[in-house]
């Protein structure tokens, strides 16, 4: 569990820093509004591998990807036991691919044909909260947060096709020209309203009580599709058809929550966390109720071993429906409905650990998850296309994940860092045989192994090295293994199984050195860095891509003749190698 909060803001003194690198820049400033009373705080980033990387692209492929995020916040303070938070976050991901292609002399005559495609996709999360904490005395206290969110996907898709010549082998026939465009505009997103109060009570030291509700107001909007298809031969529109399918645009949910937990301790050995979590989930006339228990206990063996185990029922309530062949954001957040139930989860978990080396901490763990109702697509349906809904194209079947995961971590002295190991699979099976037959198949985010490595070493106080190397095991993909003919002029794909292809490994090396420098006003600090150092080329996108290849040959008369051929390739993108950086930063 990561535990993320953003800064207060000082109310005392104005704190900043400016960094500035090849790759990206970053701004943080925070201080005072009204001393001891309203502070703020303020950041920002953005990448620009777009600007750096593009020029030295094929000007016939060319890709960016940047992103970039703001996060805001203020801090008031009414009194002692009263305080007021208003935060604001917004960021968001680009990436865009656009690629030309020409064709000479293909079919029966001199004809030239153009390609030229291009994919938009953008997608990132804007929310706004106000959080009011009180203390009512020195055992209890609560935060209550009105928050808004808002999550969007958007994808634009064209692709234009262009032919001028003639379709026969005497080049006295007039010109021919033929036009072929499709523009597609692709969109998914969530709107949460919400409303939580949590309350910390402390009635003993040896218990810890925690317990709280919420409501949240949930307007899905799964997809939103605009396409438009254009022919012209000659100038004259032979056809021009817009399609807009937004029969699923908004869907609404209402999800209340209450829930109540203890940390407690029993002698000096024994430590206990007990809560459960009551919800319920209204959509479309229909209701989902459920009770998920929550149970966790570690036991000191001594003051150097710990064994630590737990179990936690889930249920949950909006469905990730990813598209195998793809791995950028294309994933839709979807919710249950009359139809589609909630997700149904029961987790275990076992673990020891060991703390007698000094500075050193070591745990062995493993875990078993097993789940209900999760959702994929038929085989055969993706989010592409344009008929139907989403519902339509989906089956509920059962999934498990398990696992076990070693970690050695270094937590003292001028050296320190961590090597974890993970060996772990994920799989899912649908019985009534509509996908991969009834047979178990692997999750697309199934990575068999995951190593990760990381050192960092602080020879004084001016000067730091780090290195970190990641290692994942491939996800799974979807890949057509051959053609097996046409249905009116389209090919056929032939896919033995759900996710028969296994992505390349992926692994990198990073590292970095860091020259720290005080000065009377703050702290001056150059960052080197090389990341990816040795150019694994890890793929971060693979689709399959067609082309036409000429195969030269004497035909009749002894007239040479170019025969082409239409060949299909497996595309592997990566955004990606290696890159260097130099970075600037100035802390006051």
């Amino acid at each position: 569990i990561i535990d993320i909060r953003t800064n207060d803001g000082d109310m005392q003194n104005y704190h900043g820093t400016i960094s500035v690198g090849l790759l990206t820049s970053k701004l943080h400033f925070e201080g005072p509004i009204i001393k001891n009373k309203t502070s703020f705080c303020l950041t920002g980033r953005r990448t620009y591998l777009d600007l750096v990387a593009r020029p030295f692209l094929p000007e016939d492929k060319k890709y960016n990807y940047y992103f970039y995020d703001i996060n805001a916040k203020v801090n008031h303070k009414f009194s002692d036991r009263s305080r007021l938070f208003l935060s604001f976050y917004k960021g968001k991901d680009h990436y865009d691919y656009k690629r030309d292609k020409e064709y000479d002399g293909y079919d029966d005559g001199p004809r030239l044909y153009f390609y030229n495609s291009k994919i938009n996709i953008n997608w990132g999360n804007t929310i706004a909260a106000g959080r009011w904490n009180y203390v009512f005395n020195n055992k209890l206290f609560s935060n209550t947060t009105v928050a808004y969110n808002h999550y969007q996907m958007s994808m634009a898709d064209s692709y234009k096709k262009e032919a001028t010549g003639t379709e026969k082998k005497t080049n006295t026939d007039p010109m021919h020209n033929e036009t072929y465009t499709y523009n597609s505009d692709y969109r998914s997103g969530i709107h949460d309203v919400s409303i939580q109060t949590d309350f910390d009570y402390t009635p003993a030291p040896n218990h810890h009580i925690k317990f709280g509700g919420s409501y949240l107001n949930h307007t899905f909007r799964p997809e939103v599709t605009t396409s438009n298809v254009r022919e012209a031969e000659n100038g004259s529109v032979a056809q021009d058809t817009i399609y807009k399918d937004s029969s699923n645009s908004n869907l609404h949910g209402h999800e209340c929550a209450l829930y109540a937990e203890d940390d407690f301790n029993i002698g000096t050995r024994l430590s206990i966390n007990a809560g459960i979590h009551l919800s319920l989930f209204y959509t479309q006339g229909k209701g989902y109720f459920s009770a998920q228990p929550r149970l966790s206990a570690r036991y000191r063996l001594n003051k150097d071993y710990a064994i630590k185990g737990s179990f936690t029922q889930m249920e949950q309530y909006v469905h990730l429906l990813s598209s195998s062949a793809i791995s950028l954001p294309t994933d839709l957040w979807v919710p249950v409905t009359q139809n589609i139930r909630p997700m149904r989860s029961f987790q275990y978990a076992v673990g020891g650990y060991y703390t007698g080396i000094k500075g050193w901490e070591f745990s062995l763990e493993g875990y078993y998850k097993d789940m209900h109702n999760v959702l994929e697509y038929q085989d055969g349906a993706s989010f592409f296309g344009t008929s139907g809904g989403w519902q339509e194209k989906v089956e509920m079947g059962r999934g498990r994940s398990f696992g076990l995961e070693i970690l050695a971590q270094k937590t003292l002295g001028k050296t320190t860092g961590w090597l974890a190991y993970t060996i772990a699979k994920s799989d899912r099976q649908f019985k009534d045989g509509s996908i991969n037959y009834g047979e178990r198949f692997p999750y697309k985010y199934d990575r068999r192994h995951n190593i990760n490595f990381c050192v960092n070493h602080q020879f004084n106080e001016r000067f730091d090295i780090g290195l970190t190397w990641i290692f994942n095991t491939g996800g799974a993909a979807t890949l057509a293994e051959q053609r097996t003919g046409t249905i009116n002029g389209n090919l056929l794909d032939y896919i033995e199984h759900r996710n028969n292809y296994r992505l390349p490994v992926s692994h990198r090396l990073n590292l970095g050195v860091n020259f720290h420098k005080k000065v009377r006003r703050g702290t001056h600090t150059w960052n080197i860095s090389v990341y990816n150092a040795y150019n694994a080329m890890t793929p971060n996108l693979i689709y399959l891509e067609e082309e036409y290849i000429g195969q030269e040959h004497i035909g009749e008369g002894g007239v040479p003749e170019t025969t082409w051929k239409r060949k299909t390739r497996l595309i592997k993108q990566t955004l990606l190698p290696c890159i260097p950086s130099v970075t600037y930063t100035f802390k006051f």
